[in-house]
């Protein structure tokens, strides 16, 4: 039960931080101030958590490659398509990535129900494909871009499930993947655009603390979840945010509510009670 809590509020602040960033009209300097929040965090931390054993840095080195993959893929296609078409699109192949590579590798035991609960959570979001999901349809040019962020975010859920597993201390593996991870965009922003990132941090910089807050707090509570219980259903339940998004999407971003994320919404909704009762 305290798994199931921890990934569903992990949900809504995913949900939440997503919003803000698709909301933003500077993208890249929100994921910048974002990362400077976290960087600050981890670097203030550092002197109270330890050393990754030498075994586990090539989890941590591989997890925080894939991240930064995905945040450069996600502001790419936030340019071109809707908050309630691309997050679910990309979301939803998630589980499906995590899912093949624990049968494969981790040979995590799960029920017939699980797995089942868990397949209609990408098969709800293959409805968005049709007429756009109710709105514009996403550019066919950017479905390979959402595709491989599904298989970033997969791919770095499996990794620090099973690095956790290995050394279970989620607060110090949250601390040395965000190091690795969060200097690159804030670095971008200071050469590239040096006076609209300090202009931002000055006019924005409560939207971009509260991203950073979402994002470090989301994923905290993930990787405390993936401890507790199985990675594959942490993975799953996680897509709880998919409904979240397209309801923000519609609210805030004024975007369509079509009769493809009402049965997108649906199928994740009953994939949650099929795996959970």
């Amino acid at each position: 039960m305290l798994a199931t809590t921890l990934v569903l509020i992990a949900a809504l602040l995913h949900a939440a931080w997503n919003t803000l960033i698709k909301f933003s009209g500077e993208r890249l300097l929100v994921v910048a101030c974002m990362d400077s929040v976290a960087l600050l965090f981890a670097a203030l931390a550092l002197g109270f958590v330890a050393l990754p054993p030498p075994g586990i840095w090539p989890w941590i080195v591989a997890s925080a490659a894939l991240e930064l993959l995905y945040r450069y893929l996600l502001i790419q296609a936030y340019r071109v398509g809707d908050l309630g078409l691309v997050y679910p699109l990309m979301r939803g192949l998630s589980p499906l990535v995590v899912l093949a590579l624990t049968f494969i590798f981790a040979g995590e035991a799960l029920t017939a129900q699980q797995v089942t609960g868990i397949l209609l959570i990408p098969f709800g979001m293959l409805c968005l494909l049709w007429r756009g999901g109710g709105g514009e349809r996403l550019p066919w040019s950017m479905l390979p871009v959402v595709a491989l962020i599904g298989l970033c975010i997969g791919g770095y859920t499996f990794i620090d499930g099973h690095a956790l597993r290995r050394w279970p201390h989620p607060l110090d593996y949250l601390v040395w993947v965000t190091l690795l991870s969060a200097w690159p965009f804030p670095l971008l922003a200071l050469l590239g655009k040096r006076p609209a990132f300090i202009s931002f941090w000055r006019e924005q910089w409560a939207l971009g603390v509260a991203v950073g807050f979402c994002v470090l707090l989301s994923y905290a509570l993930v990787l405390w979840a993936m401890q507790l219980g199985s990675i594959a259903e942490a993975a799953a339940l996680r897509e709880i945010s998919v409904i979240l998004v397209v309801l923000f999407g519609m609210r805030y971003l004024r975007e369509p509510f079509g009769l493809p994320r009402l049965l997108a919404c649906g199928l994740v909704l009953i994939g949650m009670l099929v795996m959970k009762s």
